[in-house]
């Protein structure tokens, strides 16, 4: 697929690593934030010698997706950025950083967290629909899908480009969604397909991007008003 002119268009405007509008570090952040503010309070209730069973009844599991999602209908969104396990969370956000940083340099910057929130919502209905009685965490279904994104825009992509030619970036996606699919094979069969077909809303993104339909656009706008919003006024 070749690079759609809304993302040549972006090219010139890659984020420094510290920057404000850089949704890599943003995701990443969200990510470890969550995880950090969950293992505080299970330390909590830890000293308090309080049952670790009270702290995923009434902490964790309200943030994550089961078949009683109606009594936490917010799990649909927020069942994707919590982790149970820092290895878990270390590995998807090596992934992460990995693909999105590669989608960063070639003006996809803006559309890291349209992908990942998409992917998550569809993630979700599919979960449901399937009906499992296993619950969902963590960001392996949106990270499936920037993965999948980064394939169907620049395939061809090297790493390590100064070693015996490199390896090109299809090669690594395959690569991830094959380790991906063995270490999901002794879970739940629905948690499979979740990953994947959930995964797929990266490359309907990009179908979609490449014809004109940004689906993102709508929290570029909400965001450019927030921080319209919050910047301060010259008064003078």
């Amino acid at each position: 697929m070749q690079t759609t002119p809304d993302i040549q268009q972006e090219h010139h405007q890659k984020p420094l690593l510290g920057a404000d509008n850089n949704s890599l570090v943003a995701l990443v952040a969200i990510n470890m934030v969550v995880y950090v503010m969950l293992g505080l309070i299970k330390t909590i209730y830890y000293l308090e010698s309080l049952p670790l069973e009270k702290f995923y009844a009434q902490i964790f599991n309200p943030f994550i997706l089961s078949n009683q999602w109606v009594k936490t209908p917010w799990a649909l969104l927020t069942y994707n950025w919590v982790h149970d396990g820092f290895w878990l969370l270390f590995a998807n956000m090596i992934w992460l950083t990995l693909f999105s940083h590669t989608l960063q340099t070639n003006g996809a910057n803006k559309h890291l967290f349209p992908i990942y929130f998409y992917s998550g919502l569809v993630g979700s209905i599919i979960f449901l629909a399937f009906g499992s009685s296993q619950p969902l965490m963590g960001a392996g279904v949106s990270v499936t899908a920037i993965v999948i994104a980064a394939i169907a825009l620049i395939p061809n992509h090297k790493f390590l480009s100064n070693i015996a030619g490199g390896v090109s970036l299809w090669m690594v996606g395959i690569l991830y969604l094959l380790l991906n699919a063995y270490l999901l094979k002794d879970g739940s069969i629905i948690a499979l397909i979740t990953t994947f077909l959930g995964g797929c809303t990266g490359l309907l993104y990009m179908v979609l991007l490449k014809r004109g339909i940004d689906l993102g656009k709508w929290m570029h706008q909400l965001i450019h008003s927030l921080n319209n919003s919050l910047a301060p006024k010259n008064n003078g």
